[in-house]
């Protein structure tokens, strides 16, 4: 028989939580925090570190688990990472001086060789069918010159060599050469701030932090990213306390998450909202004064404050703020010059599928637009797609009418620019233009600031009258967070909870 009652294990734990109280020591020190869990509404496909296919939830992870050489910072600035620093030394050959005594999580060493392994992978398919480091950089060899020093050597001058460095994740090298692509996959092995932990496929990926890593181990010890696909499911799961940041809410849906126990963080978006117009398939879309036409059809004003709630503002250019041309601006709603457009080029009253799947709020936006569309007498023909196979199409290039996307949440005109041209990997509507390809290559390589700048500005006033795509507007970048969290939000759509904390 026992002399006293005996008691549980939550009555012990919350009597050491008040015996903690009396001695001045914190919570903490008894039990370790609930892991942060962020709600997306898709899962990751892959988690190999050369086939990013989206900013988030796949950029998200992989920004967790790994490392690059240059990290971009949310005010697209470039901060040192694995590489301590790096000099232009000719106008084809970078260098970098490389951080000391960094290891991979399977303690595999970094250096230049590690480096040189990666991006050589990444030449090579199917890693060169997302990375974009050598194309766009003109990138020719990567030479060792000592085991903290690489060389990166191109075959013209390149302006745009960090902005794809920040996008060129490292992993450990014996690991990726010596293991099966879908172990990589599902199993990623990098230096980053957070370590991998498991993969549930549709439910969730969980990290750890990384007590090893260069630039210190964490606040936020755990770290899961779930996959909840509705949004309604996100936001209650988030004001219950089993969430604590729900990502992609819409302007409608933003007060709804507001609680005793949760808030609201808006940024400004960079992500350019659209309806891409595809060059592969009916022909009445080939025809520029179709493609304005289009534009003109659209009351983009009156869908912002009505579906955005006002929290945006209409697109002036394919380049963001502060680089974009200020002479452009967004096309005026007038059906009745849409209509005289359509009849000057013979195409009046033809179908045209328009699609969505992808982006929140993409159902409400694209049969507004497809009201707009049957009110200057075309045939419009909703399709709806599952994200999956939407990002599938996108790939193929295989929409044949229009389509809600987004694209470039960026702040590098040359880079935001390179989208449309013809052989660009994420060129999903199939534009081709010579001309523009020539403006948009010559202004990657020029050196020069002020010429660079006038090529650039030319190729950006040459596309917005192409209208390519229907300008809408900047996605808003709204997220419902935990009051136990301080996120840091960016407006490139990348979580980065290495750089957010719990609050104490």
């Amino acid at each position: 028989m026992t002399s006293g009652p005996i008691l549980t294990r939550r009555q012990l734990g919350q009597g050491a939580a008040a015996l903690a109280v009396l001695m001045g020591l914190p919570k903490m020190a008894f039990a370790q925090a609930a892991p942060v869990v962020i709600a997306s509404e898709e899962d990751v496909s892959t988690l190999d570190p050369h086939l990013i296919r989206n900013n988030h939830p796949i950029g998200s992870v992989v920004w967790s688990v790994f490392d690059s050489l240059v990290r971009r910072n949310a005010d697209g600035s470039h901060e040192p990472r694995l590489a301590l620093s790096w000099e232009q030394a000719e106008p084809t050959r970078w260098r970098f001086k490389l951080r000391p005594d960094v290891k991979f999580s399977n303690g595999e060493a970094f250096d230049a060789a590690a480096v040189k392994f990666n991006f050589e992978r990444m030449n090579v398919s199917p890693y060169n069918a997302e990375s974009q480091l050598w194309p766009q950089t003109n990138l020719k060899s990567v030479d060792v010159v000592d085991p903290l020093t690489v060389d990166l050597v191109t075959s013209e001058p390149t302006i745009n060599m960090l902005y794809w460095l920040e996008e060129a994740f490292i992993g450990a090298p014996a690991y990726l050469k010596n293991t099966a692509p879908d172990v990589v996959g599902a199993n990623p092995i990098g230096s980053g701030p957070y370590t991998f932990v498991e993969w549930k496929q549709g439910d969730r990926v969980v990290l750890k932090a990384n007590p090893n890593h260069w630039n210190g181990e964490p606040t936020i010890k755990d770290v899961i990213f779930r996959d909840i696909p509705e949004l309604s499911s996100r936001v209650n799961e988030l004001k219950a306390g089993s969430v604590d940041v729900a990502v992609g809410l819409t302007p409608d849906t933003a007060e709804l998450a507001k609680s005793d126990r949760s808030t609201v963080v808006a940024v400004n978006g960079l992500r350019k909202m659209h309806m891409g117009i595809s060059f592969t398939g009916i022909d009445p879309l080939k025809d520029k004064r179709v493609r304005q036409a289009l534009n003109y059809a659209v009351d983009v004003a009156t869908m912002i404050e009505t579906l955005q709630h006002g929290m945006t503002k209409p697109l002036a250019s394919i380049v963001n703020p502060p680089n974009n041309n200020p002479s452009l601006k967004p096309f005026t709603y007038d059906p009745d010059k849409a209509t005289a457009l359509l009849k000057e080029a013979g195409q009046t009253g033809f179908e045209i599928p328009v699609a969505y799947g992808k982006y929140p709020g993409a159902k409400e936006v694209s049969e507004t637009i497809a009201a707009y569309l049957e009110a200057i007498g075309l045939k419009p023909q909703l399709e709806a797609y599952e994200t999956g196979q939407f990002t599938q199409m996108l790939k193929e290039k295989a929409f044949k009418g229009i389509y809600y996307y987004g694209w470039a949440s960026l702040i590098n005109p040359s880079v935001e620019l390179v989208i449309l041209t013809s052989d660009a990997v994420d060129n999903s509507n199939g534009y081709n233009n010579a001309d523009y390809d020539k403006l948009v290559k010559s202004a990657s390589v020029e050196l020069d600031e002020g010429k660079r700048k006038e090529l650039l500005t030319k190729a950006e006033t040459f596309i917005w009258d192409e209208c390519p795509w229907i300008y809408l507007w900047y996605l808003p970048a709204i997220y419902g967070v935990s009051n136990r969290l301080d996120f840091a939000a960016r407006p490139d759509d990348y979580v980065e909870m290495y750089r957010s904390k719990l609050k104490s």
